[in-house]
């Protein structure tokens, strides 16, 4: 708590404005099983892919309780809606599973490569970075089956769409985002001066992603350059969009929630969250955060 408090008020003296009572407060903590790792929210509910039980949990944000809970598989962690479904992926299987959120059942198990780190909805298509392998994998919701693979090499990561491509985040080794036309297939790389980007998100116009070396990195997709790089002490993880007009960002090492002004580019303030802080969902003006090393998942409002 002490932490929490100190960080609070760096944050407030940074952005020289922000008072105490104007961070996010938590207003519910939701047990999902060990190792909650990637959230999203669709047909009124959060969706959680805990990691270590290999379940899908289904929370109702208005009650602040799980509804459901469905054996999908360990490792699972990435995860969208779209077409319908609910997708996640696992590491342990190496496979993308498609699920029906009214039957809550697996309709569709598809094989990607080695660590799919990531997934997103794009351009019709359900898409998966394969880590390992180097590769992007489009899939098709039709037909429940890969449709073109991608070889774009290093360590793709996060995914995102932005100005009519499918952006990648090259992690591990990596300091560069791709920018990948979907038709053609031609790989174009933009250096953002930061070591090992991770997760990818598409924000007002721009591209978030954070780095290993402790940044939140704003990103131009039309002038393909660094906007700003914020310090995020730690190991920053997922950022999004708040429904407060600020940028969140969840960090997993000290366990915190940093907002950012897009307007300056700076800190607003920096809260305590759950242990092991790392992905983010937004849900009925809430936000979601899971606590990767814990057993819950976070509920916050400004």
């Amino acid at each position: 708590m002490r932490l929490a408090v100190a960080l609070v008020v760096a944050a407030a003296v940074l952005a020289g404005t922000v008072a105490a009572s104007a961070t996010p407060q938590p207003v519910a903590r939701v047990v999902t099983g060990a190792g909650p790792c990637g959230a999203a929210t669709g047909f009124g509910s959060v969706w959680v892919a805990v990691y270590g039980t290999g379940r899908l949990v289904r929370i109702d944000p208005r009650r602040n309780r799980v509804v459901a809970r469905v054996r999908i598989a360990r490792g699972i962690c990435p995860i969208v809606v779209a077409a319908g479904s609910v997708w996640v992926a696992s590491d342990m299987t190496n496979m993308l599973y498609r699920i029906d959120p009214r039957r809550r059942r697996i309709v569709a198990r598809i094989p990607v490569a080695k660590w799919p780190a990531h997934v997103a909805a794009a351009f019709g298509s359900v898409w998966v970075s394969g880590y390992e392998r180097g590769t992007v994998a489009r899939v098709d919701p039709r037909k429940n089956r890969v449709s073109r693979v991608y070889a774009v090499g290093g360590n793709p990561s996060g995914l995102a769409e932005a100005g009519g491509a499918l952006w990648i985040a090259f992690g591990r080794n990596g300091s560069s985002l791709g920018r990948l036309d979907p038709r053609s297939g031609t790989l174009t790389k933009s250096s953002i001066g930061h070591n090992a980007p991770g997760f990818l998100s598409a924000i007002a116009g721009s591209l978030w992603t954070t780095t290993a070396d402790g940044f939140a990195v704003r990103f131009d997709p039309s002038a393909k350059q660094v906007v700003a790089a914020i310090p995020v002490p730690g190991t920053p993880a997922e950022a999004v969009a708040g429904p407060d007009g600020l940028v969140w960002v969840a960090e997993k090492q000290r366990n915190t929630l940093t907002r950012i002004d897009p307007d300056r580019n700076r800190i607003v303030d920096v809260t305590g969250a759950g242990p092991g802080a790392l992905a983010i969902a937004s849900a009925g003006g809430d936000m979601w955060v899971t606590s990767f090393a814990g057993r819950d998942i976070w509920g916050f409002r400004d």
